[in-house]
């Protein structure tokens, strides 16, 4: 990434990717309430972790989104690695 991201461009980023996947409108969606609650499956999930590794250009579990199972926690955890890195 040549701009440096903010956690809440991670969060922003992670919405709406959940919105397009679950066709809920972004707006609805609440950072803090369980993925599972708007109808992430586990394919969903993984394409989650796939894209977030493009968007962040960082190594992603398969399984981030279940161990990080809100879109504040993940973003947080997300943030974090692509500072590390």
């Amino acid at each position: 990434m040549t701009k440096s991201l903010t956690e809440a461009d991670v969060e922003g980023w992670l919405i709406r990717r959940v919105a397009e996947l679950t066709g809920t409108k972004p707006e609805s969606i609440d950072p803090d309430v369980a993925l599972q609650t708007y109808g992430l499956t586990s394919l969903m999930a993984v394409e989650i972790a796939a894209d977030a590794e493009d968007f962040l250009k960082i190594p992603v579990e398969a399984t981030v989104a279940w161990d990080y199972p809100s879109i504040s926690k993940l973003a947080t955890y997300l943030w974090s690695e692509e500072r590390s890195n």
